[in-house]
């Protein structure tokens, strides 16, 4: 087993995450670890994205993640004024029946097409004025080799400057489930160039155990050649997996959770179910749906600050929920990296 040795903090904590840095060139421009709610045409039966949104800017002023798909597809406007930071996704998501590991059922819809064409001429219309930080393209039926998915990203980052980047990993064929962590690894010293390096929570690995080794080897590879690169974890934002993928190293979550679920006490639970122990049992479905949405909301805010004072104090109990298994899961972490 390759032994791996990971950071210390104060008193030999052992600690993978810490506060690092989005730039464009040499320009910061936030600092993690950040939790972006998510918009999707993929996440709901019953409203309109646009209507969505809509509710969105009178509640949210930090960041948010909209699909190019959904933009070319003018369900999403070319301009976005109320987030402070746009993350633009590839539109990868949108254009396949794949599911998030939280997706219940598919949304009932038609696939559109998409493609390298459609995806640069969506960003070519986009409104940068609006920080932004473009995702590299993917298609579900389109893999290939790590070497290549870095060449392409660079080929299309080149010609916006402006933005941030985030190359997002994909499995190297459509036989194969997950990222190749090894090859990914072996390509370290190419990565320099992006401000960000992206993986789907699904592709990481069959287990919550392998998903968080998966993460910590590829933060340990980035340390070992000074690259200090944010790690996004995309489909993963919720009360348990975000904080645990947190502490194995990445930085950035995003979800569209927070629109299926609701966010109680430490757990993501049914909906309604929230909504019949908080609001009562005679609220309206639609009441109930914006009423969950802006309460999921600050609750990621104050999972964001606690991950942040974590940062500080390598403490457990800095988590409000969970502190216990926080601790033994990233004590089941490091056995699994075989001890520092």
């Amino acid at each position: 087993m390759r032994r791996v040795f990971l950071l210390q903090g104060p008193g030999g904590i052992i600690v993978l995450s810490a506060v690092r840095t989005i730039s464009v060139g040499h320009k910061a421009i936030r600092k993690t670890p950040i939790l972006v709610p998510s918009f999707s045409s993929k996440a709901f039966n019953l409203y309109k994205i646009r209507d969505v949104l809509r509710f969105a800017q009178e509640l949210i002023s930090e960041e948010i993640l909209v699909s190019a798909y959904d933009i070319h597809y003018n369900r999403v406007p070319h301009r976005l004024k109320f987030p402070s930071l746009v993350f633009l996704d590839s539109g990868g998501y949108e254009a396949s029946e794949n599911q998030d590991l939280s997706e219940v059922k598919p949304v009932r819809r038609t696939l559109q097409p998409w493609s390298t064409k459609l995806h640069s001429t969506t960003i070519e219309r986009w409104d940068f004025s609006t920080p932004t930080v473009l995702i590299s393209y993917d298609h579900p039926n389109q893999r290939k080799t790590v070497e290549k998915q870095i060449e392409a990203a660079k080929r299309l980052f080149s010609g916006y400057p402006e933005a941030a980047s985030t190359l997002l990993f994909k499995p190297r064929s459509r036989k194969e489930r997950y990222v190749d962590i090894d090859e990914v690894i072996r390509h370290r010293h190419e990565l320099s160039s992006f401000s960000i390096l992206g993986f789907t929570e699904k592709e990481l690995g069959p287990s919550l155990l392998k998903r968080m080794t998966a993460i910590a080897r590829v933060r340990r590879a980035l340390q070992e050649v000074n690259l200090d690169l944010p790690i996004h974890v995309f489909g993963s934002l919720d009360t348990i997996s975000t904080p645990l993928y947190f502490l194995a190293g990445a930085d950035i979550f995003d979800g569209l959770t927070w629109l299926r679920y609701a966010f109680r006490e430490g757990n993501t639970v049914y909906k309604y179910h929230y909504g019949a122990l908080n609001k009562g049992i005679q609220v309206d479905d639609f009441k109930l749906d914006a009423q969950t949405w802006n309460d999921n909301y600050y609750y990621m805010l104050k999972m964001q600050a606690e991950m942040s004072r974590f940062i500080t104090t390598h403490d457990y109990n800095t988590f409000q929920w969970h502190g216990v298994f926080l601790r033994e899961s990233f004590e089941s972490l490091q056995s699994e990296l075989g001890g520092a």
